[in-house]
């Protein structure tokens, strides 16, 4: 912002000093350089003026004198005002002249650049200069702007004014009206734009209903012609009716310029006082700088805003073409165009509309809501819609300023008035030859600007959008192979899943029903060893072929996995509509396939469930259709069996299991939760891990279950060794963050325990891990104990020597003496949750427990009481003396993060029914 020379140099009241006054008159820049001197100056030098405009202030002042120059200079630049100085000058004849002058600072564009001294030469040597007196008011009622302190705190306003930054453009205009309030002493201050016959307030400073975006008619205010707002306009008088209003009636406004556009007019009023208010010279400077001041904010706003735009919109660009380039989603790109369009024109609603059969169909529109998507069904596309056809003929932009003659609204124009839609913008997404692919239009509200740039911008979202679609065969196939099944086609089993419980929600709503088959090919594997896998793929191919061609167009498949797949027949199949088409399917599977020169013929076993008599969930339906499957194998292959629960024995649900069970492990279907072990003050302690088992189709079984299954079969070797190695892993990393509690209990069971290298698993576990041994403690039921008491203390004092802790868990069911526990190196004693069930009972464990906490401390054993689950047991265990507990009274079992944002918290836990 440029700041007048003539207003820095002189304030009202001063004379002004042409170039030949017999004054002296001179400038010069921060540097001393000399800019300009007047001739009466420069004779008295003895100088002509063009050659003193090429010297240095310090080749003309005595070197005292410009030493003291300086200095004073920098005090003025620390926000001094005007000074008297005292100056010695060197003519060029050798003579010393004695000068009296006043300084003042030169700004541009608000930065002080420059300094003007104007005086006189002193005929006495010991003549002070001093401060000239203050002119007399204009008149009685004029402010006294000449005063120096005035003009000072004018000049210091300014420059902060111009060299302050703000963060946003509304603290910039009201930072400069708060400060034209103050130094003009009146009390509003307002920014004011026209609009037909209102001024709409850009910005406002001393009366709160003034606010931003506020109508104001113009007649009520002094900018109701061009004419005042063009120019500075002053006034000061009482109102009258029809006049403006009172905060009008002391007055004064300038307008404000963006280059040749005028923005708006800066004013600043207040009622009429006593007397009438005369307005300066200076104060029509001082506003007209301030005015200058605010339009160089505003363009500043307004060239980093579109520069922060650009900039977001070539980021954007980027982030689409990388998209593009990454082979993303195609819907995820498509919906990251909308996104950019969006966020260049905020408050505007896109869409992204494809072109499939002539059907235009709403693909991207995420700015609106569920329930008006829903709404906005797929329309053809009619060659003869003259909007339309326009957009797609001249391969432009088209504006629809009545959204009611917009081919998108022309028959949702009910919705779009909802919406608050009323007109729209669109533009078409062509391919490479120029083939119509969709439409991207931009929907306004009411009221909302528009910009010719919008179409450009829509134009530029569409080629990316056309690049993006350009490459859709490729992105299609990706997306199909992560939902299908690569060999068959069908449909894999996440999203099989997915599209059952689509079909189950359907059935669920219209009360109605639906059959899953569950197919498993009879002796595929014999067929993969001794033809090899790519021949077993082929037959897999056709298998999935065969299916195909049987189903309506109601039915679902998919490829569980492996020779396995499944049928869902929608159609409101009842137990022998269901056996029927699983009968066809068998009669297909057993027609020959011929593959290459090898004829092979291969049958099917099928199970069968029921929506909703055979179950309610997905899982329930899979997993009974599954059983069923097995008892069909089980009774000869190449049958349909319906499911019976009565025909599914405990041994048939076991066997099942344990196939699954042998999968678990490399399927990543186990998980540890973990319960907190709590003192009795309720900190933390430690933790235990608890197995879980996720399966895809059964669910989450109990370890209950599978335990005794793995325990039978030895995978529990494998399970075991996994857990501790999992367990280790999650306390070291809870460890190294701090947590004092992360202390962690592994169950060990007694076939895992038995075995000579249970030591290296657990010492590999620790070093894989790093967690510290003391860290880690390991649980040995008593009853196991027992069986060989000397050879269980021998295994037991091994893992001691690695530092880690030993409890033994289930304490008390082995029915044995306490005496045996000074013969173990243990640390703890977990009393068993069957004590805690009938503690009230007459016969109960009451005086039991309270034998083992005292033997147990007597031996410096912690005692804690496992299961406790109501506030009752709580009580009555830390009465007994219990150390610590864990169970439900301080809630389930938890997940890792949930465990590590409990662990986080540090805070004391209360139970749950407390």
């Amino acid at each position: 912002m440029a700041i007048s020379p003539r207003f820095a140099a002189v304030s009202a009241g001063d004379p002004e000093l042409p170039h030949d006054s017999p004054n002296c008159f001179y400038s010069f820049d921060l540097d001393g350089n000399v800019l300009e001197m007047n001739a009466a100056m420069a004779g008295i030098l003895g100088y002509t003026r063009e050659a003193a405009a090429r010297m240095n202030l310090g080749q003309l002042l005595e070197p005292e004198s410009w030493q003291d120059s300086r200095e004073q200079i920098l005090v003025q630049l620390g926000g001094g005002g005007p000074q008297w100085v005292n100056l010695t000058a060197i003519a060029r004849d050798g003579r010393r002249v004695h000068l009296a002058v006043v300084r003042r600072l030169l700004f541009e564009r608000g930065r002080p650049v420059a300094i003007q001294d104007a005086g006189r030469v002193l005929s006495d040597p010991g003549e002070s200069a001093s401060l000239a007196p203050v002119p007399a008011p204009e008149d009685a009622g004029a402010r006294k702007t000449s005063e120096p302190n005035g003009f000072a705190e004018q000049l210091k306003q300014l420059h902060r004014l111009s060299t302050t930054s703000y963060l946003t453009l509304e603290q910039a205009l009201q930072d400069h009206l708060e400060t034209g309030c103050r130094l003009f002493h009146l009390p509003v201050g307002m920014l004011l734009q026209v609009e037909g016959d209102n001024g709409v307030i850009q910005a406002s400073r001393g009366r709160t209903e003034r606010k931003e975006g506020i109508l104001i008619p113009l007649w009520q205010t002094r900018a109701y012609t061009i004419t005042s707002r063009l120019r500075t306009v002053t006034a000061s008088e009482l109102g009258l009716a029809g006049s403006p209003s009172a905060e009008f009636e002391t007055y004064i406004g300038t307008p404000v310029w963006l280059g040749s556009e005028l923005f708006a007019t800066l004013s600043f009023s207040g009622p009429f006082g006593d007397a009438s208010r005369f307005f300066s010279h200076s104060d029509r400077e001082l506003i007209e700088l301030m005015a200058r001041s605010i339009g160089r904010v505003v363009l500043e706003h307004r060239i980093q805003s579109e520069r922060d735009r650009l900039q977001s919109l070539e980021r954007n660009r980027n982030r689409v073409l990388e998209m593009v380039a990454e082979n993303e989603s195609i819907a995820i790109i498509l919906e990251e165009v909308v996104h950019l369009v969006e966020a260049q024109c905020p408050g505007a609603l896109c869409s992204l509309l494809l072109l499939k059969d002539e059907m235009l169909t709403w693909v991207a529109a995420p700015g609106f809501a569920a329930e008006a998507l829903r709404l906005l069904k797929p329309f053809r596309v009619l060659r003869d819609t003259a909007g339309l056809a326009a957009a797609e003929v001249a391969r432009g932009t088209v504006f629809w300023e009545d959204v009611r003659s917009c081919p998108f609204w022309a028959d949702r124009a009910r919705l779009a008035k909802q919406l608050g839609i009323e007109s729209c913008r669109s533009t078409p997404i062509l391919s490479v030859d120029g083939m119509l692919m969709g439409m991207l239009a931009l929907h306004y509200k009411s009221g909302q600007a528009r910009d010719d740039s919008d179409g450009e911008l829509l134009e530029a979202a569409s080629r990316l959008a056309a690049r993006a679609l350009e490459q859709r065969g490729f992105t299609e196939r990706l997306e199909f192979q992560a939902r299908h099944d690569s060999l068959t086609g069908l449909p894999n089993r996440s999203y099989f899943m997915e599209l059952l419980e689509a079909a189950l929600q359907d059935a669920s709503e219209r009360s109605g029903s639906l059959a899953v088959l569950f197919i498993d090919l009879d002796r595929f594997k014999q067929i993969n060893d001794i033809l090899g896998h790519a021949m077993g793929d082929r037959l897999l191919k056709e298998v999935g072929q065969r299916l195909k061609r049987l189903l309506t167009e109601d039915d679902l498949a998919g490829r569980m996995g492996g020779d396995e797949f499944t049928i869902v027949l929608t159609r409101q199949p009842d137990e022998q509509t269901a056996v029927l088409a699983s009968q066809e399917f068998l009669n297909a599977f057993r027609a020959p396939h011929q593959i290459e020169d090898n004829e092979l013929f291969v049958t099917a076993s099928i199970g069968v469930s029921l929506y909703p008599r055979h179950g309610q969930s997905v899982a329930e339906l899979l997993r009974h259709a599954d059983l069923a499957m097995y008892h069909a194998k089980n009774s000869g292959k190449n049958d349909v069996v319906v499911f019976r629960a009565k025909d599914h024995t405990v041994s048939l649900e076991r066997l099942r299991l344990e196939n699954a069970l042998r999968r678990a492990l490399e399927h990543q279907e186990f998980e540890l939760l973990y319960q907190p072990v709590v003192s009795m003050n309720g900190k933390v302690e430690g933790l235990e891990a608890l197995l879980t088992w996720r399966h895809p189709i059964y669910g989450t079984i109990s370890p209950k279950q599978f335990i005794p299954i793995a325990e039978e079969t030895g995978l529990i070797i494998d399970i075991g060794s996994w857990v501790i190695q999992r367990a280790c892993l999650e306390a070291a990393s809870w460890h190294k963050a701090g947590h004092r509690a992360a202390r962690i209990s592994v169950n060990v069971s007694a076939l895992q325990f038995e075995r000579r290298d249970f030591l290296e698993t657990v010492a590999a576990a620790l070093a894989l891990s790093k967690l510290p041994p003391d860290r880690l403690e390991l649980e040995i039921t008593e009853s196991y104990i027992m069986k060989d008491l000397p050879q269980a203390a021998a295994r037991l004092t091994q893992i001691r020597n690695l530092g880690v802790s030993i409890a033994i868990d289930d304490f008390g069911t082995g029915y044995s003496s306490l005496s045996y526990l000074n013969k173990l190196p243990v640390d703890s004693l977990k009393i068993d949750q069957s004590f805690l069930r009938n503690l009230h009972e007459p016969e109960g464990s009451l005086a039991v427990i309270q034998s083992i906490v005292r033997m147990a401390h007597s031996m410096n054993l912690t005692v804690v009481a496992e299961g406790v689950e109501t506030r009752a047991e709580l009580d009555l265990v830390r009465v007994l003396g219990c150390d610590k507990v864990q169970g439900h009274v301080y809630g389930p079992a938890r997940r890792r993060e949930e465990m590590e944002a409990l662990l986080s918290g540090n805070d004391s836990l209360r139970p749950v029914d407390s």
